[in-house]
């Protein structure tokens, strides 16, 4: 089965952004604190766009070599990030949409995540490039890490994790990406 990717896109693909509410109280020789907007603002700008990908997405019968395109924009009055990843060749047909925000209570950011198989899947991420989550779908209860990096502006690198024990990882997918 395949496995759901996380996009921060994930992409920022490294897949961002949750609640909106944040102080804007500024204390004295301290930095500013990141607020919702301003954290979905900056990945925005890196991420948005339409990213072409290439490499292997996994399933039951091994890696396929495959086409992913890649969607990304604002969504919901700006508060979330929402990317839409479809696999155009190769062996497994997958599609998901996410959405990501960022948590400024927590300082995380969070990605949700439902796809063409009926899964669904839910990560978080302290720095926007490695996302831990928990997924649910056709292969059952899984832990995921989804790891996401800007290799330079409109180039990303993607990779995929999976885990039925939360010991032993298989690669789900393994993608570079540009816009």
């Amino acid at each position: 089965m395949l496995i759901r990717p996380s996009v921060c896109l994930f992409v920022a693909i490294a897949s961002l952004f949750g609640c909106r509410g944040s102080s804007s109280k500024r204390l004295e020789g301290r930095e500013p604190a990141v607020t919702a907007a301003s954290a979905l603002v900056d990945s925005a700008k890196a991420l948005a766009g339409t990213w072409t990908c290439s490499g292997a997405v996994h399933g039951p019968g091994g890696a396929s070599p495959s086409e992913v395109t890649l969607e990304v924009r604002p969504e919901l009055d700006k508060a979330w990030l929402r990317t839409d990843f479809v696999v155009l060749t190769g062996e497994y047909k997958y599609k998901f949409t996410s959405y990501r925000t960022f948590d400024a209570a927590s300082s995380e950011w969070v990605n949700v995540i439902v796809d063409n198989m009926g899964g669904h899947a839910r990560s978080s991420s302290k720095d926007g490039h490695i996302w831990i989550g928990e997924s649910s779908g056709p292969m059952g209860e899984m832990k995921i890490r989804d790891t996401e990096k800007l290799v330079s502006p409109g180039m990303m690198n993607m990779r995929g994790q999976y885990s039925l024990d939360g010991r032993n990882w298989s690669t789900g997918y393994e993608l570079s990406c540009k816009k």
